[in-house]
């Protein structure tokens, strides 16, 4: 959904003109990047008039996206509706109207410092046609700055993941060719099917828009923007997802200053003129403050996450962790739609948190937003779950600056701010608000509501019952339906639906299964996942269905959050119990944490100077995609019991029988690395904690688990290198070692396992840790011979598997430096647990 329908009808079209001419401003430059002899000799002869006017040889880009604007629109809309989307496009770097100037201007606020002074027109490098991958460029040393190594993208899909590179396709016109053509066959489906149903009854704009929307996203995601002697890292998904949202900021601040179209105009001139190529330099702080970056946080997560009974737990806590994204998605498009500004100004939601781009005057209006949330709040969750707001105004010398010194100056009020959560509730209630409140004699101890007591279940809670209900529909659907309407007053929340419903949005799961046509604008596809693979699996039905009538995943907006959970048949999960009884040795589950290393100096420090609005949603988009879309994936892909708590922004908790879970979290480290480009200040560090039995609060466990991952991030190595580290247990163990570990904890497992060597192995490893340690305390010469005399007898007695035994051996004890290898204990106990029976 684009506008919420929340806006008066009298602007509506002037709206939908001026958002598809920001979106599809810059379309020209894929299209060009075709070479398309045909295609370039009909747009030479339709706008000969224009690029000749400008000077050029041959059609810019401009002149190739108003052309190719003309082939995609609907003969209605591009007649009546959205008849100015062409000019927009044409006339985006020479305006002549207010419309034209809002693009031409958001077009250079956005790409301010993201571009030189050359015209991508007038050059052709290969190298110049495929994105730098942003992460490849990250550098939190000044001093190492241009020794990193570029890594380019492939030109793909958003979705099609593939992993970026040292080096590139010297012919990149077939490669734009092939996207090109996917795309476009695409968007003419589209057209057919709004052409079809204008000629009916009913045809609804938003639709349309939707789904263009959603298009552009997946397929310009890997497309730079533009082609200068700078780098090319920033998409042109970005760009012209930027370009849009500081656009709408504009003509909302310009109205509400101006009256006048013509005084309006005058501004965004005397900013045009500010921003021409080689002017930056005279732009000056306060200059033009008509934005305010505005930040949502949400407070206690983890508690609220965990905090669930057992019965139905998995469920449960997979609702609770996807109604903590949700909610925040609700918050911030109930900004959006009362403010009637659209989605693009929703730059970022994952992790805890998102931002809005607004026009300045918002910031006056965020008190009371923020009153009317945490009164929403306070009455569902009685303070367990708070979500703060707060904003600051930027002006046009902070988009030619560090923009992220913007993202950091509002995370610093938003820190300040929690030391008075729910300030208004309190300033409210007054002295009321410390009284005992809802005094139950039958009190739900999670959710703090009163029991309703049931045959079968004394403790039956209907509120955390109702999250153990959502959380069985969300992994069983494919679709979540909305609707925006009016704000429902509730006495209290019966359930989870019940809270979204109070900021006015509506939801309904539903299924592909259904076969019902669901429309784009208020359908959300909730695992994409899961149903590309369902899609695949029904593809022969697909196939028979006419082109217009089949259905197109990529129309639809898709979450970018992870929901995968194991079934034992089609209709039901699996519970803890049978996850837990599917593991080898031990019978219990355990959980891993972990989230990206050094996140926050990443995005203040690690673009240096080129930290534009641009780049910095280039580089959320690239997080948020690994641990959504492909985190998923990652995890389907073991075929192991494992559910995904919660996956998103730059974090992930995942649930699953204990033995497969470290393989897992390598892998999950292995290919974040390679998504990274190896770049040694992206890393990723875990904690890993096993239940002491399967009966065993889910919560106490994730508490220790996220303590041992913050103890990961103080692991320090000898040379100084600190965190990338997987906390296994208590035992932390930098990523460089684990195979290492993981090799010599299979060798014992295969000695004592599969070769029927005796366990007085294992307490032979416990016990050479033991003498080690005492050596240390007591400042003694480690005995590493008594291990060599112990594995000496185990040889003898085990004379068949004599070199296998010698190898353990070496690898416990460096015999030249009589040293110890520091995971010996680790290794031994994650054995010992394997082989228990």
């Amino acid at each position: 959904m684009i506008f919420y329908n929340a806006h008066q009808t009298e602007d509506k079209i002037l709206d939908y003109n001026i958002f598809l001419g920001a979106i599809l401003h810059d379309i020209g430059k894929f299209y060009m990047r075709t070479e398309n002899s045909e295609a370039k000799t009909t747009i030479s002869r339709e706008y000969d008039v224009f690029f000749k006017e400008a000077g050029k040889h041959a059609p810019r880009h401009e002149d190739w996206g108003a052309y190719y604007v003309q082939q995609i629109l609907p003969e209605r809309f591009k007649k009546e509706i959205l008849k100015d989307v062409t000019n927009l496009v044409l006339h985006h770097h020479k305006p002549s109207s207010y419309s034209q100037y809002l693009i031409s201007v958001a077009d250079k606020i956005s790409a301010s410092v993201d571009r030189k002074d050359i015209e991508e027109d007038d050059t052709s490098a290969d190298k110049s046609k495929y994105l730098i991958s942003i992460l490849s460029q990250i550098c939190l040393d000044k001093n190492e700055k241009n020794s990193r190594k570029t890594y380019y993208k492939n030109l793909t899909k958003r979705y099609e993941i593939k992993y970026p590179t040292d080096s590139f396709n010297s012919n990149a016109r077939n490669d734009y060719q092939n996207l090109w053509e996917d795309f476009s066959k695409k968007a003419l489906i589209l057209k057919n099917k709004f052409e079809k149903s204008l000629n009916g009854i009913h045809f609804d704009l938003e639709e349309y828009v939707s789904a263009i929307y959603n298009l552009i996203r997946i397929y310009t995601y890997n497309i730079p923007s533009a082609f200068y002697y700078s780098k090319p890292d920033i998409s042109l998904w970005a760009h012209s997802k930027s370009t849009a949202a500081i656009a709408f900021c504009l003509d909302r601040q310009l109205k509400k200053e101006f009256s006048q179209e013509n005084e309006r105009v005058r501004v965004l001139e005397s900013i045009n003129t500010k921003i021409l190529s080689g002017r930056g330099s005279s732009i000056k702080k306060g200059e033009f403050p008509y934005f305010c970056l505005v930040k949502g946080d949400i407070s206690g997560i983890q508690d609220f996450v965990f905090d669930t009974k057992m019965d139905g737990a998995l469920k449960a806590l997979k609702a609770k962790s996807f109604y903590i994204s949700f909610l925040l998605d609700t918050v911030a498009r109930f900004i959006l739609k009362k403010e009637n500004m659209p989605i693009c100004n929703l730059i970022f939601n994952g992790g805890g948190h998102f931002y809005l781009l607004m026009p300045a005057y918002f910031a006056e209006k965020v008190e009371d937003y923020q009153k009317e949330i945490d009164k929403l709040l306070f009455k569902a969750h009685r303070g367990s779950i708070s979500i703060l707001l707060e904003t600051d105004i930027v002006d046009l010398y902070d988009f030619s600056g560090n923009f992220g010194d913007c993202f950091d100056r509002v995370s610093s009020k938003i820190y300040r701010k929690k030391i008075s959560k729910f300030r208004n509730v309190i300033e409210n209630q007054e002295l009321k608000f410390f009284e005992p409140y809802e005094d139950y004699e039958q009190k739900c101890p999670h959710c703090h509501r009163a029991l309703r007591p049931k045959e079968d279940d004394p403790d039956f809670c209907p509120f955390c019952e109702s999250f153990v209900e959502f959380g069985e529909k969300l992994m069983k659907s494919d679709f979540i339906k909305e609707s925006w309407g009016e704000q429902i007053e509730f006495s209290d929340f019966k359930n989870i639906e019940d809270i979204f419903e109070a900021f006015g949005r509506k939801i309904e799961f539903s299924n592909y299964s259904e076969k019902v046509i669901n429309p784009v604008n208020n359908t959300i596809v909730i695992d994409r996942n899961r149903l590309e693979k369902l899609l695949e699996k029904n593809n022969n039905l697909e196939n028979r269905k006419k082109s217009d009538d089949k259905f197109e995943i990529d129309f639809y907006e898709a979450l970018d959050i992870s929901t995968h959970a194991p079934f034992k048949d089609e209709n039901n999960l699996k519970t803890i119990d049978e996850i837990s009884n599917s593991s080898k040795g031990i019978k219990t589950w355990g959980i891993v944490r972990g989230d990206v290393d050094n996140l926050g100096k990443i995005f203040k420090e690690g673009l240096g100077k080129d930290s534009s609005i641009s780049r910095v949603m280039t580089l959320s988009e690239e997080f948020s995609l690994f641990f959504g879309y492909y985190f998923n994936r990652l995890v389907s892909e073991q075929q192991s019991n494992i559910v995904v708590i919660y996956a998103g922004g730059d974090d992930f908790c995942i649930l699953g029988q204990w033995d497969v879970l470290p393989h897992t979290a390598h892998k999950i480290y292995t290919e974040f690395r390679s998504f990274s480009c190896h770049n040694p200040d992206i890393t990723l560090s875990m904690g890993f904690e096993i239940a002491p039995d399967k009966k065993y609060p889910i919560y106490r466990v994730a508490i220790v688990c996220g303590e041992h991952l913050d103890k990961a991030k103080e692991y320090q190595r000898e040379d100084g290198r600190k965190k990338d580290c997987f906390a296994f247990g208590g035992n932390f163990v930098g990523w460089e070692d684990y195979e290492d570990v993981e090799k010599l904890k299979e060798a014992i497992t295969d000695l004592i396992g599969s070769k029927n060597v005796s366990k007085a192995l294992i307490n032979g490893i416990y016990a050479v840790c033991n003498l080690k340690k005492m050596t240390q305390t007591q400042e003694e010469i480690f005995k590493s011979w008594r291990f060599v005399y112990f594995m000496a007898r185990l040889k003898e007695r085990y004379k068949k598997y004599s070199k296998d035994l010698e190898d353990v051996l070496q690898k416990i004890i460096d015999k030249k430096s009589n040293s110890l290898y520091k995971h010996s204990y680790l290794a031994a106990r994650w054995a010992e647990l394997e082989l228990r029976r």
